[in-house]
C-alpha cells in the first residue's frame, strides 16, 4: 500500500516535483493532487527499472503485506538476501526479485493519483512554507510519513515570496544541478535580480 501525502504532483518540464505546504498551490498547476500516493521504489541491479514493492517474503516464509513490506525491506531487508520482493514495475507490470537482485542503497520515489494508478517518479521534493530564517531556498527535513525514504528524493523548503518565474528557474536549477545542499537568502535573492 502506497503512503498516504497530502501534496501536489507538479510537471516542471521533463520532471515531476513533490509540493507540499499552506502555499504549495501557488508554486505551479498540479498534475494531481492533493491527496497523492508516494510509492518507494528499489532499482534493480544491472537494470534502469525500479520495483515497487508490495509485498516480501523472507526466508523463511513470513509474508510482509503492502507498506509493511516495504518498511521491512528498508530496514531489515540486507540483512535477508535470499527474500523476496514482489511489486511493479515504473511502467506498470507485474515483477518479483530476490532482495539481492535490488540495489537497496538506490531509492527513488513515485507518486501516483490512485493507490494502484500508473506512477511517475518524483525528482525533487518542494516545501512550501515561509518561516523567519532569512533563507528563500533551503535544504529541509522531509515530514515524519517520508522520513523513513528521504534519501529517494531531495527536499528544499522555498518561501512563497520567490514563487512566480524567479521560483521556476530556481526549481529548474535544482533539477538540473542535482544539488543537495543549496541555500538562498533573500539577500542573495536580491543580488541576483541586480546583476
Amino acid at each position: 500500500m502506497p503512503i498516504l501525502f497530502d501534496g501536489l504532483a507538479m510537471p516542471f518540464g521533463q520532471k515531476l516535483v513533490l509540493a507540499y505546504g499552506p502555499d504549495a498551490p501557488a508554486l505551479n498547476v498540479p498534475l494531481f493532487g492533493p491527496p497523492l500516493y508516494i510509492h518507494p521504489a528499489y532499482r534493480l541491479v544491472g537494470n534502469r527499472d525500479y520495483l515497487l514493492p508490495d509485498e516480501a517474503i523472507d526466508d523463511r516464509g513470513h509474508h510482509y503485506q503492502g507498506q509493511e513490506a516495504v518498511d521491512w525491506i528498508e530496514t531489515v531487508g540486507g540483512v535477508y538476501p535470499r527474500a523476496d520482493a514482489i511489486g511493479r514495475l515504473g511502467t506498470g507490470e507485474r515483477a518479483q526479485a530476490r532482495l539481492k537482485e535490488l540495489d537497496l542503497a538506490v531509492l527513488a520515489l513515485y507518486a501516483s493519483a490512485t493507490p494502484a494508478g500508473p506512477v511517475q517518479r518524483l525528482d525533487l521534493a518542494i516545501e512550501a512554507l515561509a518561516v523567519p530564517d532569512g533563507f528563500a531556498v533551503t535544504p529541509t527535513e522531509p515530514l515524519a510519513d517520508l522520513a523513513l525514504y528521504a534519501r529517494g528524493v531531495r527536499f528544499y523548503r522555498m518561501a512563497p515570496g520567490i514563487f512566480g518565474a524567479l521560483g521556476a528557474a530556481i526549481i529548474q536549477r535544482l533539477l538540473a544541478t542535482g544539488r543537495a545542499d543549496w541555500r538562498l537568502t533573500f539577500d542573495d535573492l536580491d543580488n541576483l535580480m541586480q546583476a
